[in-house]
């Protein structure tokens, strides 16, 4: 058994092991593989940014594991086990993996390893860890039951996320209706205006920078980065899929929902052109939106501004759409997860991410 770096003539390989894991689950709908693939290719500002060491643990031709080491100069301190995929029973490969990375954390005097980090929270963070049979929405994370477990021999500081989900015919703001009026009189809410693309891109990314600098595994986000991110996406949204709100002509937080379209792919099949069509022809066939990310800079949090972007995305969906599912909470966000739990009737998905130090690693 052998870990080496991926050549570039075996980025291929890398994408068809990938490719063969997830074709043995029905309901795998494939919207993660244009992300790897940029990171595989070392592709865009975000690896530009940050040292890319695509891995694979092969038995002669046969591929056991695959990840990509990632220290990003924003998170300098940490090496991330990134993009991990493995076959069943492949422990002694997924030792190989941690091995080199305490070797590597030896050698550029690195304190952490994160698993379940894609590279940035923007692109993905969490191992699935439970509904694996339910249907997999846009931009939600899936893997195969056993990967958290290769880990936890490891002792690692353990992250636990959760998504809601819930009926449009459940909610109802009527019992906030004083309160939002006030709300409405003392803030201001906006779509993005895409016409200024690159310039709300800058605002979106202030803000996620302002908001989300204390939470576990964030780190500074650059103006590039999110701009090639929504670049791609901005095929499929618009201006009302990115509510802003804003007080005395400062913008100070924003909600990012679209429509799952995930409705529109066939199994096994990655959003593309044919999604494009799909969605131009057939986006009111869609029954379910994702609410991506709510946030509201520090200093506002209590002002009541996001139960106004709430209401906002609720005008803007009502009667567009049967349900809808959040993307994950940190469960230790209590804030976050009660207005996850106004909005949802349950909690819906789990998932789990690890810290891991060096020193656990034998």
């Amino acid at each position: 058994m052998i870990l080496s770096v991926c050549s570039k003539g075996e980025r291929k390989i890398y994408m068809d092991f990938v490719k063969s894991i997830y074709s043995k689950f029905p309901e795998y709908k494939d919207c993660s593989s244009p992300i790897l693939k940029s990171f595989l290719y070392k592709k865009g500002a975000f690896c530009m940014n940050s040292e890319i060491t695509p891995i694979l643990v092969k038995e002669g031709s046969s591929v056991l594991a695959a990840c990509i080491y990632i220290i990003s100069k924003n998170y300098p301190d940490v090496l991330q086990i990134a993009f991990f995929e493995a076959l069943a029973d492949c422990q002694d490969a997924v030792d190989l993996i941690m091995k080199r990375a305490k070797e590597l954390c030896a050698e550029k005097n690195l304190h952490a390893i994160t698993v379940g980090l894609n590279g940035h929270v923007n692109y993905g963070l969490g191992f699935l860890y439970d509904k694996f049979q339910d249907g997999l929405s846009f931009g939600s994370n899936f893997n195969p039951p056993y990967y958290p477990e290769y880990f936890s021999k490891y002792s690692p500081k353990r992250f636990n996320l959760v998504s809601f989900k819930g009926d449009m015919e459940n909610v109802n703001f009527e019992r906030e209706k004083d309160i939002l009026n006030r709300i409405t009189k003392k803030f201001n809410y906006r779509e993005a205006n895409f016409s200024k693309f690159k310039s709300e891109m800058k605002v979106y990314t202030d803000l996620n920078n302002q908001c989300f600098m204390e939470h576990p595994f964030y780190f500074l986000r650059e103006y590039q980065e999110d701009y090639e991110l929504f670049s791609e996406l901005k095929y499929f949204i618009k201006g009302e899929n990115l509510l802003f709100a804003e007080h005395n002509n400062t913008t100070i937080g924003f909600l990012l929902w679209y429509p799952d379209f995930n409705e529109l792919l066939d199994r096994g099949k990655t959003i593309g052109v044919d999604t494009f069509i799909k969605n131009k022809l057939f986006s009111k066939r869609i029954d379910k939106f994702k609410i991506v990310e709510i946030a509201v800079i520090p200093q506002y949090q209590k002002s009541g501004v996001i139960l106004g972007l709430f209401n906002e995305l609720y005008n803007k969906t009502k009667g567009r759409f049967s349900s809808y599912e959040t993307s994950w909470i940190l469960e230790d966000n209590y804030r976050s997860k009660s207005l996850g739990a106004k909005w949802a009737e349950e909690e819906y998905k789990h998932f789990v991410a690890f810290e891991i130090s060096p020193k656990e690693i034998i």
